[in-house]
Formats: C-alpha cells, structure tokens, sequence
C-alpha cells in the first residue's frame, strides 16, 4: 500500500505541474510529500513545521475513526513500520481532511496508479 501511494501522489501530482501549482487540491496534499521522503519527514519532524503536524493530525484522524475508513487499514500499518504513527496537533480544517481523505482513498483504488 505504501508503495501504491507513493507512486500515485507523484502521478496525481504531476496532472498538476507545472501550470495548478496553486490550486487547493495540491496545496492541500503538500503533507502527503513527507511520507515519500523519510528523511525529509525527519527534518520537519525535528522543526515541528505545519506540514509534519496537518500529517500527523491527518494520520490521527483516520486512526481515530478506522471504523470509518477501513481501507486505510493496510496503508497506516505501513506508516506504522515506518515510525509514522499520528498525533492529534488540532490543526487540520475539517475540509481539508475530507478532501485528503478523499485524495487517499483515490490512490488507494488505484485511480492515479501507473
């Protein structure tokens, strides 16, 4: 799963690119970046910046509500393994949850996949 999303967000990302760089559906996945790049999650970890606490808020949510969201299952065990577990920092807007959710469970049915 963690594999899938990775290489959807680059593609989903590139319908994007490089004329909608502004555009709310990819500004609202920028937190999506540090689950491709670990080190890069580490760095803004260590900064306790905007993006690394929307994703973990994000993490939290659908943690917080699996029972919602059950074919997240797989994928945050595989944020898991990576040491990326979710914490509730209150910072993520109700919308854009939603909308990353939405964006996620895109990837997921392998909408932007090969």
């Amino acid at each position: 799963m963690y594999r899938i999303v990775c290489e959807s967000y680059k593609n989903y990302k590139n319908d994007f690119l490089p004329d909608n760089v502004n555009g709310y559906r990819y500004k609202v996945t920028k937190p999506l970046e540090l689950i491709m790049d670990l080190s890069l999650y580490e760095k803004e970890k260590n900064n306790n910046t905007i993006n690394y606490k929307k994703l973990e808020h994000f993490i939290y949510l659908l943690n917080k509500n699996i029972h919602e969201y059950p074919n997240f299952k797989s994928f945050l065990w595989s944020l898991e393994s990576r040491g990326i577990y979710g914490k509730d920092y209150d910072i993520l807007a109700k919308e854009e949850f939603f909308e990353l959710q939405k964006i996620v469970n895109m990837f997921l049915k392998l909408s932007y996949w090969g």
